[in-house]
């Protein structure tokens, strides 16, 4: 059987969230440390349980992961399909010919005649006329062969068929080096489907060299690419290329300020980042990320009040936040409400998150 989140959790891919959890929190019970403990290998099973189930339980990441997983089974389809033949018995070849069949012969040598300066001029003319035809046609020819490939990759990228595509895709870009919106769109492929952050930069550099006008979108993917290679600072620059060119373009404050919270430690300006993703956004995973976000910049300043505040009002559109509660915990521990915080670390600890145990052993009794 082959080894993936979903055999790790033992469901199948079309088992729903309720079922997900369920056999999360089966196989998180059998293997829990402390009913293990000393038992190396039961404590990296729940380790790998925990790993499956954050993924499989957050739609977004599922779906990106079932995608990967659609893109491993075309390829071993595609390789399947052209494994090379090889059978010696099938090999046929000629015994060299015998002397009796070879033939030499002398061939005359015809007699020169010289040209003309008309006739070299004439046919030096002919030939440039040749060549240029040759090149206007082979221009025209590369450029609609792009063209047909460019559009038919779009339509392969609808039914979901992203291998075909991408290689429909590199192409076109051959047929035309200078296609911004091809490298844009395999640089999406990439970036999304293959998660192979440093072509798609590649493919965004060639999209921002050739638009005469870059466009914000360009910049927003290749900041989150950055981002995703531990180039921060580089990132932080892109985000701000993106809204400066888009000031609507409000995932470019939440990411930037994701990016100068989490690792350039710059907790001010995220806070100002969030506050204004938050203005223009008020429910959905975005808003969560944004306002808990947010709290977490606000407890690491100091703002315990504030930073209380954003998680309960997670809390409130999702109680079964167990980062969040966690996260309540420790504001609440910091502004001395250990009863408070002890029933939020027990609370994410119940819902799956597993570092609340850590917190429940040192504060609570």
């Amino acid at each position: 059987m082959e080894h993936n989140l979903y055999t790790i959790l033992g469901v199948s891919h079309t088992a729903s969230a309720q079922e997900v959890k369920l056999a999360y929190k089966r196989l998180a019970l059998k293997y829990h440390p402390d009913r293990n403990q000393g038992n190396a290998r039961a404590e990296e099973l729940f380790k790998i349980v925990n790993a499956a189930y954050q993924i499989l339980s957050n739609p977004g990441k599922r779906a990106r992961y079932d995608l990967k997983l659609q893109y491993l089974q075309e390829q071993r389809q595609t390789i399947q399909q052209h494994q090379p033949y090889h059978n010696p018995r099938y090999r046929q070849t000629r015994e060299p010919a015998s002397v009796s069949e070879r033939h030499y012969q002398n061939i005359p040598r015809r007699d020169e005649r010289r040209f003309a300066r008309k006739d070299l001029y004439i046919t030096a003319g002919f030939f440039a006329i040749m060549i240029v035809f040759s090149l206007l046609l082979k221009v025209t020819m590369d450029y609609i062969t792009g063209e047909d490939k460019y559009k038919t990759a779009l339509t392969y990228i609808e039914d979901g068929k992203y291998s075909s595509a991408h290689s429909l895709l590199t192409d076109a870009i051959y047929f035309r080096p200078k296609h911004a919106d091809a490298y844009l769109t395999r640089a999406s492929i990439e970036m999304h489907v293959y998660e192979n952050y440093r072509s798609a930069v590649e493919d965004l550099n060639q999209v921002i060299a050739l638009q005469e006008k870059p466009s914000a979108e360009a910049y927003l993917m290749r900041g989150k690419c950055l981002a995703k290679l531990t180039q921060y600072k580089q990132a932080e620059s892109d985000f701000g290329q993106a809204l400066s060119l888009d000031s609507t373009l409000h995932v470019a404050q939440l990411d930037r300020g994701e990016v100068r919270l989490f690792y350039l430690k710059k907790y001010g300006p995220a806070i100002a980042d969030f506050s204004a993703f938050l203005v223009h956004s008020h429910k959905g995973e975005s808003w969560a990320n944004a306002l808990t976000f947010r709290g977490f910049g606000y407890y690491k300043t100091g703002d315990y009040a504030a930073s209380e505040k954003d998680y309960r009002r997670v809390l409130q559109a999702d109680n079964n936040n167990g980062r969040v509660f966690y996260l309540l915990g420790r504001t609440e521990l910091e502004q001395a409400q250990p009863d408070s915080a002890c029933a939020h670390f027990n609370e994410a600890y119940r819902l799956g998150y597993s570092a609340a145990l850590l917190e429940l052993r040192a504060n609570c009794r």
